[in-house]
């Protein structure tokens, strides 16, 4: 080997070296940004779910570039072994978060779902209390029978959700039916306002949960099929990407019933039998088949 040869080994073994440490420092840097993020779980709680998804999707290209990484610096030095077992060991890895990637679809739609059934539920519950306290005010109001019967009243029912504006001057300088009607229209006011606070979502904050959504989901999938062309199965030469189409009939076989060959419906039975008796079967079985519609031999 000339030493322009030997020059050019040692400077791709050198480059090697250096893309498989730049590829770990990716997935250390990645494995740490997500688990800061994840940690402690809350697998109930959708808010939970959807900023672990995001934190995870957006920092997607990290592991993949590092595992891109890894794989050009087993190929530039396929004599490192340790660096070649490496690559084998997280290629097989790449298999469990191209899975992954795909399962983020069916969970970032549940928990946009779950996220949307939780707010109308308590857009709902906050309303319904607005109602019941605003009847509970115009019940008041409407069984007064006197200025100071009434004050006494919404004083007693006064609420941080249904708030009535109180004056003494006010009370004893209008007479009671009208008086009534003034609070009246005021508690519809201050109903209408609070629900209108309480009611449904803004729309743009759903454009942007729809979108945010959207782009996770297509971000999931693309990542998976990434991560899946980098993938390979422990003694494959293929990605496990090329494999996908064929894993559901392999799976379906694998669940049917085996067909026994010839000469293999005995063979767990094998064991049972004397030394005398297998090695009989043996050497018959190196014998020719006799034919027994040939005629015998004068």
């Amino acid at each position: 080997m000339s030493e322009t040869t030997e020059s050019r080994s040692l400077e791709s073994a050198i480059f090697s070296d250096r893309l498989a440490v730049a590829a770990m420092a990716l997935f250390v840097v990645y494995l740490v940004s997500v688990l800061a993020t994840i940690l402690p779980p809350r697998f109930p709680n959708p808010i939970w779910q959807l900023s672990s998804i995001k934190v995870i999707t957006e920092g997607a290209p990290i592991p993949l570039l590092g595992l891109a990484l890894l794989h050009l610096a087993a190929f530039l030095c396929p004599a490192n072994i340790q660096l070649q077992k490496r690559r084998n060991a997280l290629a097989r890895l790449a298999i469990l978060a191209a899975l992954g990637f795909l399962l983020i679809v069916p969970l970032q739609s549940h928990a946009v779902w779950r996220s949307y059934r939780d707010s109308y539920s308590v857009a709902a519950q906050q309303q319904a209390s607005a109602t019941q306290r605003a009847d509970a005010v115009r019940q008041a109001i409407e069984q007064a029978t006197s200025a100071e019967d009434l004050q006494e009243r919404l004083v007693a029912l006064q609420r941080p959700d249904l708030r009535i504006r109180l004056d003494a001057k006010t009370f004893s300088a209008i007479p009671l039916p009208d008086l009534k009607k003034q609070l009246l229209s005021q508690v519809d006011q201050t109903e209408g306002q609070y629900k209108a606070r309480f009611g449904s979502l803004d729309p743009g904050a759903t454009d942007r949960i729809f979108r945010d959504s959207l782009r996770a989901i297509l971000s999931s999938i693309a990542f998976a099929i990434a991560f899946a062309a980098l993938a390979q199965r422990k003694n494959s030469k293929s990605p496990f990407l090329m494999e996908i189409p064929s894993l559901p009939g392999r799976l379906v076989a694998s669940l049917g019933p085996r067909r026994t060959r010839p000469g293999q419906a005995g063979a767990a039975l094998d064991f049972m039998k004397s030394p005398a008796k297998r090695e009989e079967e043996f050497f018959e079985s190196l014998a020719p088949p006799e034919d027994k519609a040939s005629p015998p031999l004068e």
